[in-house]
């Protein structure tokens, strides 16, 4: 059985409620690799390396506590 026939046949036993993260993770895949191969030009070229959607809203705030476990400030 081919992979793509695969991963339909797991896509069809997942609940209805889940078919919105697969979309999700489906367009991150799509903008990934349009993307691979070509070097970043640009600060916002880069941010589309970023696959991470959880990422803390503080994080550009408190780069050191993540980075290296200090306090939060």
């Amino acid at each position: 059985m081919r992979k793509a026939e695969i991963l339909k046949k797991e896509i069809d036993r997942l609940p209805i409620s889940m078919l919105g993260e697969v979309e999700h993770l489906i367009e991150k895949l799509k903008k990934k690799g349009e993307i691979a191969g070509k070097p970043a030009k640009t600060l916002s070229d880069l941010s589309a390396y970023a696959i991470e959607d959880n990422l803390p809203t503080d994080l550009a705030e408190q780069h050191d506590h993540y980075l290296y476990g200090t306090p939060k400030k």
